[in-house]
């Protein structure tokens, strides 16, 4: 049985599932998957219960997960039900740290973006690999696959931009990374310049706000809210998009890829769950939950 208070089991509407949100519906989507996988994992804890981890596919690469322990009597605890899905593009950072939360099974991990600075906090998928990489002293990390599962969204209008605006966002991109590297290096100097310019970009920021909208002021924001680290509000230019179908339900998904903060992501969402149609040059605007595949380099030492 899943867990009472699992409030994950929302987020698989996302990949058409929007029948299965409860969970007493869900029930039976965790037997299907259980009887039926694409893909099971096992691994044993530091105390000696065995953890098991079930895929079934739904789709070209994605589908649901579910988790759960083997108990002394041979009975699989069922942890949670959750969304899966496989990212294509890398996210670039130097480290990530990774915490266990107080629920079974539950990982968060930290990075931050190497362009842009900005940090990034998610719900760990790949847990069975990340517990292979807890086993040796020093493992590389190539970056992170960031997919985002949103229950909510809409297509909005872009900013204007002409050549010399572009030009100019691409120069500016450029120094900022390079005042970043400098600044983690422990460059003061570099450090100064990034809080001045953070500084007076919030001024600004505060200043235009009081006449005009948010969504003319900001180009793209990716922030986490409420009381959870890995709930993210996002905004971004829309660079790609792809329809698909559930194979159960045949609810119709859309695949975008989200360009903000220098950061591109998969963002999976139900197309009764979006106002608008997606379209290429658009702006998204939505609110979901933030997976990261961390992509271990067992071959490659520090």
């Amino acid at each position: 049985m899943i867990e009472k208070g699992d409030n994950m089991i929302l987020y698989i509407r996302a990949l058409g599932f929007t029948e299965f949100d409860t969970k007493d519906k869900a029930e039976g989507m965790v037997a299907e998957t259980i009887k039926d996988p694409t893909e099971k994992f096992v691994w044993e804890s530091e105390s000696g219960i065995l953890n098991v981890e079930y895929y079934k596919s739904y789709g070209d690469d994605f589908g649901l997960m579910v988790r759960g322990s083997i108990e002394e009597n041979k009975a699989l605890n069922v942890h949670a039900l959750l969304p899966y899905a496989q990212g294509r593009f890398l996210t670039n950072t130097h480290e990530v740290d990774v915490i266990k939360l107080n629920r079974q099974d539950v990982y968060h991990g930290f990075c931050e973006e190497i362009k842009s600075g900005t940090p990034i906090s998610f719900f760990v998928q790949n847990l069975v690999e990340y517990k292979m990489a807890e086993k040796h002293d020093h493992i590389y990390v190539n970056g992170i696959h960031l997919v985002v599962y949103c229950t909510e969204g809409t297509v909005i209008l872009p900013i204007e931009k002409d050549d010399t605006d572009l030009l100019l966002e691409k120069e500016e991109e450029m120094i900022r990374e390079e005042l970043l590297e400098q600044a983690r290096k422990g460059d003061e100097e570099a450090m100064t310049i990034l809080d001045e310019e953070a500084t007076e970009a919030t001024e600004i920021l505060q200043e235009r706000l009081q006449n005009e909208d948010i969504l003319t002021v900001l180009e793209g924001f990716f922030v986490p809210v409420g009381d959870h680290d890995d709930i993210y509000s996002l905004l971004g230019d829309i660079e790609d998009i792809g329809v698909f179908h559930n194979n159960n339900t045949n609810e119709e998904i859309f695949r975008l890829k989200i360009r903000c903060m220098s950061i591109s992501l998969d963002v999976f969402i139900n197309s009764k769950d979006m106002i608008g149609y997606p379209t290429l040059g658009m702006r998204f605007k939505g609110s979901g939950w933030v997976h990261g595949k961390i992509e271990f380099d067992f071959d490659k030492k520090l």
